[in-house]
């Protein structure tokens, strides 16, 4: 009767401890998965440092890079239902992906080295969530909106909102050129108004802007950055604007 009863404790106490862990795992995502591909792209990892194909279903992780060909374009979902896509010639860097369902909360970080990206940014449900858009010179940071972001071979950058809020950031480096301290919190800053070209320095090291709907804000190679400026929607309405704000009407949150 007591070996019984040891084999019933033990049987239990595993089923407690492998069911829990496997709900913590259901729970914790990590993964962005590509929903669809338009002509050529590939992945680089450490296990694959010539770059394999991608094809629709493939699992994007942390530390993955992404190059998009020539006429070319990449839609990748991510566990929250975030939506991000690539242009042609386009590359970017998976540096955090993680989604817990339980809680919601979430953090997703690229960086985009060059190329355009479109964003369409699921509603942020905790404080501590966060999506980012990194570039060589600024962050582009939001709570819920439709955005996208161009760099040039230059590092010049575009960043333009459709729809929310975004707040654009270019914190302080150290002497190794790596960032020396966090992004601030976006402070409200005051509506657009006409600014002498090319650019006008916001602050000499740290700055932080906001940028509203049917605003844009250019970065420039050095990082400094314009005043957020209205843009014309119709005379924005190019190929890529047109092809992404027609996915996203597929894109149901």
């Amino acid at each position: 009767m007591l070996k019984q009863y040891a084999g019933f404790v033990l049987a239990l106490l595993l089923v407690l401890v492998f069911g829990t862990a496997a709900v913590a795992d259901d729970a914790a995502q990590t993964d962005a998965v590509v929903t669809m591909v338009q002509g050529t792209a590939r992945v680089f990892t450490k296990d694959a440092t010539t770059g394999r194909l991608l094809k629709k279903g493939d699992k994007l992780k942390k530390e993955h890079e992404v190059k998009v060909a020539e006429k070319s374009r990449l839609e990748i979902r991510f566990p929250d239902g975030t939506v991000m896509r690539l242009s042609e010639k386009s590359q970017l860097k998976m540096n955090q992906v993680s989604y817990n369902k339980q809680t919601q909360a979430k953090n997703v970080k690229v960086d985009l080295s060059v190329g355009k990206l479109w964003a369409k940014v699921r509603k942020l449900a905790t404080p501590d969530s966060s999506v980012e858009v990194k570039t060589s010179n600024a962050v582009a940071g939001v709570r819920g909106t439709i955005y996208r972001v161009n760099v040039e071979e230059d590092k010049s950058a575009l960043v333009k909102v459709y729809d929310g809020t975004v707040y654009v950031a270019n914190p302080p480096k150290d002497a190794m050129g790596k960032p020396a301290v966090q992004v601030a919190k976006p402070a409200e800053v005051s509506g657009p108004t006409q600014v002498s070209p090319p650019y006008h320095q916001v602050t000499m090291e740290e700055w932080t802007v906001i940028v509203k709907a049917m605003q844009q804000i250019s970065i420039s190679p050095q990082g400094v950055a314009s005043k957020p400026q209205d843009f014309d929607p119709k005379a924005d309405a190019d190929d890529w604007v047109k092809w992404n704000l027609e996915r996203d009407k597929q894109t149901s949150f």
